[in-house]
C-alpha cells in the first residue's frame, strides 16, 4: 500500500472521528466530505441557501450566504424586517450552523 493511500485513509478516519464528536454534524455529510473532498463551508452555505429558499426561484431577494467554520453570514437587501428576521431564524436552524451574522439591509422599495 502506498504512503499516500495510508495518509489519505488515516485523514478520513480522523475527520470522521472529529465529526462524530460534534453534535449537529451529520455522519453522512462527514463521509461525503471525506470521500469527495467537498469544501464543508461551501456545503453548509448551500444547505442554508436551500433552507431559506434561494436557488429555487421562489424568492426575488438578492441574498448571499457565506460560511466559515460553522459561522454563517447573510448579505443582501430585503423589503421588510420580517423577511430579514425570517432569513436569520431559518439559517440558525440548519444543522451544522453554529452562529449567524445577519448583514441583510432592509429597503422597503426592494
Amino acid at each position: 500500500m502506498k504512503t499516500t493511500h495510508i495518509i489519505g485513509f488515516v485523514s478520513i478516519l480522523f475527520l470522521l472521528a472529529a465529526c462524530d464528536g460534534h453534535p449537529g454534524f451529520e455522519p453522512e455529510i462527514a463521509q461525503q466530505v471525506a470521500a469527495a473532498q467537498i469544501d464543508p463551508d461551501a456545503a453548509l452555505a448551500e444547505k442554508v441557501e436551500k433552507a431559506i429558499g434561494l436557488g429555487n426561484g421562489s424568492l426575488a431577494y438578492g441574498v448571499e450566504v457565506t460560511a466559515t467554520d460553522g459561522k454563517v453570514e447573510l448579505w443582501g437587501t430585503v423589503d421588510s424586517t420580517a423577511a430579514r428576521k425570517r432569513f436569520e431564524v431559518t439559517a440558525a436552524g440548519v444543522v451544522g450552523v453554529r452562529a449567524v451574522a445577519n448583514h441583510i439591509r432592509v429597503d422597503p422599495g426592494a
